[in-house]
């Protein structure tokens, strides 16, 4: 599977959210795009996703200073003639955008190196686009430190499983599930660990479920491909997963954002089960 199409799958279900709550979440989303620019230029930008926003949401709530609720007014480049609201920087806007372009690169280089992969065209893309992020990810990956040394190793054990064409459906989701577990650790809270290894999980189980149909006619890795499950019984892992990481989410001591946070948990997720797996 090819790591870069994985990214997106923690985003809220939009029409329950608040207007200013969505306000608040689109704060957020162009405080972490201007980070990756002035951290690591324009291209990056590219390989944000609606996961880093959940990123720096929670590690802001936990960590509670006051620059969490700090917005100012700014004009996007995509639509100067109206003015829209940036989360004020911080600390947990700068960890998101670093992970954000860590995995958009590691995602590159995993798409140059996926011999499955049978698009030409796609192949080439991501070639040239691994080469224009090279520095950006280096520059990523100095500034993690360990944690771009246990990620890396993440990706590296799931590329050896599928290699291997592993076909437990646990087992190949463990590697992301690590991954995102480490990714989530940025407090002393033991929980944040487990709220990101559930994550991960579903991250990886939903993602083969929502490929199967185009992994089928590339002939690309899938675990589901070698072992078919019912949707029946995909649904109930990912349910779980997800019954999981809502326990733990609402146990966490968030100063803010609790109720969009919620909604991406307890809602977002679960809409894209059942879209995914009508």
């Amino acid at each position: 599977m090819y790591y870069l199409d994985m990214f997106g799958y923690l985003a809220p279900l939009k029409g329950e959210l608040k207007v200013r709550e969505y306000e608040v979440y689109n704060a957020y989303y162009c405080a972490i795009c201007h980070a990756v620019k002035h951290r690591y230029g324009h291209l990056p930008r590219l390989m944000l996703s609606y996961d880093s926003v959940l990123i720096a949401m929670l590690y802001s709530a936990l960590s509670g200073g006051e620059e969490a609720m700090r917005f100012s007014a700014f004009r996007c480049f995509n639509n100067p003639a109206k003015k829209r609201d940036e989360a004020a920087p911080s600390e947990a806007i700068d960890y998101a955008a670093d992970v954000m372009v860590l995995l958009g690169w590691y995602g590159l280089k995993d798409g140059k190196e996926d011999r499955d992969q049978g698009n030409p065209c796609k192949r080439s893309l991501t070639v040239s686009g691994e080469a224009l992020m090279h520095r950006a990810g280096r520059r990523a990956a100095e500034r993690l430190g360990d944690k771009a040394r246990v990620i890396s190793e993440c990706l590296e054990e799931q590329a050896e499983l599928e290699a291997a064409k592993e076909t437990s459906l646990d087992r190949i989701a463990d590697p992301t599930g690590r991954l995102m577990a480490e990714v989530l650790d940025f407090s002393d809270k033991q929980e944040l660990r487990e709220l990101g290894y559930h994550l991960g999980r579903y991250i990886y189980i939903i993602d083969a479920a929502d490929d199967l149909e185009k992994d089928s006619k590339s002939g690309a890795y899938n675990p589901l491909l070698l072992r078919p499950e019912p949707n029946e019984v995909l649904k109930t892992a990912l349910v779980l997963d997800l019954a999981r990481a809502g326990e733990i989410l609402g146990g966490l001591p968030l100063k803010y954002h609790r109720d969009i946070l919620g909604n991406i948990v307890y809602m977002g997720l679960r809409a894209k089960v059942d879209e995914v797996l009508p």
